[in-house]
């Protein structure tokens, strides 16, 4: 074989090799019968946006065919494309929310869909085209394989790491009332307050649980939510304030603080979901 001959094959098979895949996807929306139609056009708007800046995916907007909080009939979808929508939720008795994502292939007559639960619908809103794009590939990857999906009840909650005082430790932010959360090596750190106030806190791990802590005396300032007066009274027998979280993959601490919220005219101790996310 000449050399020009063999080096024309050795790039073919060089570009087989590092070919990708392209994907054309006709784009369906968001249906939701929990979020109103301004939450609903902004997160469908995001995951068009999302897709599209995908390489190697072909995105078509079919979002103007169908009506409010409907899926795709099978007359509406193109055998040669993907079609793909999204299913939101509110988890029922739960601040929780639940997205699945929906890939239907008339090419092979499959029915694709990957559930996964978020703990607000922030979250929903945080994650990037990298996970989406993960997901769609994973689920057209199932299609391939016979794998086909109708209606999934599997639920992916954020992965959960074990947490310790020393992979805790840096800066965090999180709460409309809080600046800046600084947790140093050993269990010690402190919060920095919008309104100027700053709380000592000890952080401690138990069982797989991150427990933070106030010391000190109680600041009416320590809460903001309530009326200056109001605070001030509770602030003379307050508990200490509390945080009961865990530590999930993406740098992300999800729970409950026990804090004091107002009641009427008094005030009341009372569980709130919060969220810390690291800052790198």
């Amino acid at each position: 074989m000449k050399k020009g001959m063999v080096f024309a094959t050795f790039m073919i098979f060089l570009a087989s090799l590092f070919a990708e895949t392209n994907y054309y996807i006709d784009y369906y929306g968001v249906s939701s019968k929990d979020l109103d139609k301004n939450m609903a056009d902004m997160t469908s708007d995001l995951y068009f946006t999302q897709l599209c800046e995908i390489k190697n995916f072909s995105v078509s907007d079919k979002r103007g065919i169908l009506a409010e909080n409907t899926i795709p009939e099978e007359s509406d979808i193109s055998d040669k494309t993907l079609a793909f929508y999204t299913v939101i939720s509110k988890k029922e008795n739960s601040t929780k929310w639940i997205a699945t994502l929906n890939i239907i292939n008339k090419l092979n007559d499959s029915r694709l869909s990957s559930t996964k639960e978020f703990d607000s619908y922030y979250k929903i809103l945080m994650e990037g085209k990298k996970e989406l794009q993960d997901s769609f590939i994973a689920l057209i990857e199932k299609g391939k394989n016979g794998d086909s999906q109708q209606d999934s009840d599997i639920i992916m909650p954020p992965q959960v790491v074990t947490a310790s005082t020393e992979n805790l430790a840096g800066t965090w932010s999180g709460e409309n009332n809080i600046e800046k959360i600084l947790i140093m090596r050993g269990g010690r750190g402190f919060i920095i307050f919008k309104n100027g106030a700053s709380m000592n806190i000890t952080v401690k791990i138990e069982d797989s649980m991150v427990v933070i802590s106030q010391t000190g005396k109680p600041n009416a300032s320590f809460f903001p939510d309530l009326p200056r007066q109001t605070a001030i009274e509770a602030a003379l027998t307050a508990a200490p304030i509390t945080w009961k979280m865990k530590l999930t993959a993406d740098n992300t601490l999800v729970g409950v603080k026990n804090t004091l919220m107002p009641d009427g005219d008094s005030f009341q101790s009372e569980n709130i979901d919060v969220e810390w996310n690291r800052k790198l």
